[in-house]
């Protein structure tokens, strides 16, 4: 195979990991041995192992020495820690391994990182080969380029509904709308994010818990977008603060009595901007300081007034909706997206890069906000 037939073969691995690594990049990898395929990787979710870490896991295990590595991105060169990074640098570990030639599809897109990792290849002795099928790598990588140029976190919407766009009946009822592995995928994505966000409604009608329990994973950080400070003391979140770490989004002017009252709780208190009165927040200053505080992936499971909120603040980058085939009806039963809406159709928002994937009864349908 030519390093074209190759590449191809490493941009379909790295496609593996569409929807779930985002903000980082989707990448592939193959190792080579005596022009032979041994081993094949790709990034698989965001905090997940690198894709050429992946491929040299798989040949280590077949007792392969791979001699080349064929990776759709510059590997990365920066340290564990740096710049939020969770794994080890790649271009490193592909050095310690052994190889002797790299060819990538193209360079590295964020300006402080660019050419660092072919540096650290070149010093090594190791022949890289850069450019091949660039332009096909970089359209694979459209959400990561959009993403270095935001000062808040990525930012994905969640949602199960009914067939009928319903998700809860008029009564406020909503368990279970989905079946269990939408949940345990709903679960998976906690896990997988830096926090879990909810609106103040929704805390104070469904009062969840927000963990991580059908799988093994980290727990992530908890936030209320509650402007006035009006989550109950007893409810599951204030319940737990000291356990499982919860934010709440208040506005600068809440009672200080309050916010103390909550800190004392062992509730992290996050003072915003309001904006168009009391009970709604400046979205945009909001997600700035999570970003600042080191948030880079944060999953938001509703309500319908948060999300409308989140889409008029332009703060949604990808969405997931779990959609079961039920169907409740009703003028009074919510749905995911609430608020004043689009008021025509040529001005929807639009998802492109659209996947959808049988989940169990349900359908699960996700994309990117153009």
């Amino acid at each position: 195979m030519n390093h074209d037939d190759l590449m191809n073969e490493a941009i379909a691995l790295a496609q593996r990991g569409r929807g779930e690594v985002e903000p980082n990049p989707r990448v592939g990898c193959m190792l080579l041995q005596n022009g032979e395929v041994v081993a094949r990787g790709w990034h698989e979710f965001f905090g997940g192992r690198h894709a050429e870490a992946m491929a040299l896991d798989a040949a280590r295990a077949a007792g392969a020495k791979p001699d080349t590595a064929i990776v759709t991105l510059e590997p990365c060169s920066t340290a564990k820690g740096q710049d939020g990074k969770k794994t080890p640098p790649c271009a490193q570990a592909l050095v310690a391994a052994g190889i002797k030639t790299v060819v990538i599809g193209t360079l590295d897109p964020d300006p402080r990182h660019r050419r660092r990792g072919i540096e650290v290849l070149e010093q090594a002795g190791i022949e890289v080969v850069d450019g091949v099928l660039a332009s096909q790598c970089d359209a694979i990588n459209v959400p990561f380029r959009k993403a270095l140029k935001l000062q808040r976190p990525w930012t994905l919407c969640k949602w199960a509904m009914t067939l009928d766009g319903k998700t809860a009946a008029p009564t406020g009822e909503a368990r279970w709308i989905s079946g269990p592995e939408a949940r345990r995928r709903t679960h998976e994505l906690r896990a997988r994010c830096c926090a879990v966000m909810v609106g103040f409604r929704t805390a104070q009608i469904d009062d969840p818990e927000l963990t991580v329990r059908h799988v093994e994973g980290k727990q992530p950080i908890r936030i209320v977008v509650d402007p006035l400070g009006e989550i109950d003391d007893d409810s599951n979140l204030v319940r737990t603060a000291r356990t499982a770490p919860t934010w709440l989004l208040a506005s600068e002017d809440v009672d200080p009595r309050r916010s103390g009252h909550l800190s004392d709780l062992g509730v992290q208190v996050v003072h915003v901007p309001t904006a168009e009165g009391p009970r709604r927040l400046n979205l945009g200053r909001a997600f700035n300081e999570l970003h600042r505080r080191g948030l880079r992936r944060v999953l938001v499971e509703g309500g319908g007034g948060l999300v409308a909120q989140m889409f008029a603040w332009h703060c949604v980058d990808q969405v997931l909706a779990f959609i079961a085939p039920k169907i409740i009806g009703g003028k009074f039963a919510p749905t995911p997206v609430a608020g004043e809406g689009r008021p025509f159709m040529a001005e929807a928002w639009r998802l492109h890069d659209v996947k959808y994937e049988a989940c169990e009864d349900d359908l699960a349908v996700s994309g990117f906000v153009e």
